[in-house]
């Protein structure tokens, strides 16, 4: 499985298993591509409840460390609550370690194992650590946040925390010649070589991070939900 959703999506993942015929504990690796509530918040979960093999970047951990991590930490929840709500209409319980277990350290060019078809990407820029799943015989790559979508429309996600990192990863994906792409919040999406191309040709060389879009970011959300 390609992330693990949140802690409260554990058991949703148990009961959709369940619903198409399988177990939980058909599950042979859930990856971790990157360190955010939605992506590493159930790892744990599946690793000690379940005893499925958790795989993930060298850097997951780094992510929330220390007293910048910390605050990183309880920002990334409050996002991930105010989005939450505002779609689901729901409060669920998010709240998860900061520091998630790892069975596997996943690095460039490897091949997931009991998986050779699926090759890793260290494609970073969203954070620190993104990893991009590739099959390269299908031309298809899960990407996670690397771009996400509304509408008919691809963009850049948020936070991008290393801008210039972020334009080398978009452009790897043009050197591997992918086609389709799977978004974690977008579903799969045939993206076109020239929109990728503007994207990283528009990207700025400035972080956008919490400190210095949260105000901003805060702001619209909250307007969003009140319209609700």
């Amino acid at each position: 499985m390609m992330d693990g959703g949140c802690s409260c999506d554990v058991e949703k993942v148990k009961n959709y298993l369940e619903e198409i015929n399988y177990s939980i504990h058909d599950l042979k690796i859930v990856i971790v591509t990157h360190a955010h509530p939605d992506h590493s918040g159930g790892a744990n979960k599946f690793s000690k409840k379940y005893g499925i093999q958790i795989a993930g970047p060298k850097k997951l951990n780094d992510w929330y460390r220390g007293f910048s991590g910390f605050v990183k930490f309880w920002v990334d929840l409050a996002l991930g609550y105010m989005v939450g709500i505002r779609k689901t209409k729901r409060l669920e319980n998010m709240l998860f370690r900061r520091r998630s277990h790892l069975d596997l350290i996943l690095n460039d060019g490897d091949h997931i194992p009991g998986f050779s078809d699926w090759k890793i990407l260290s494609c970073p820029g969203h954070t620190d650590m993104d990893l991009t799943i590739l099959n390269e015989k299908e031309k298809l790559a899960y990407i996670a946040d690397n771009l996400v979508g509304s509408g008919e429309k691809v963009f850049r996600p948020y936070p991008i925390s290393k801008p210039i990192e972020y334009k080398k990863s978009l452009k790897r994906y043009l050197d591997f010649g992918v086609e389709k792409f799977l978004l974690a919040h977008y579903g799969e999406q045939k993206i076109s070589k020239e929109r990728i191309q503007f994207l990283i040709d528009t990207t700025p060389n400035i972080p956008r991070i919490h400190k210095n879009t949260l105000g901003t970011i805060f702001i619209h959300l909250m307007k969003s939900i009140l319209k609700r």
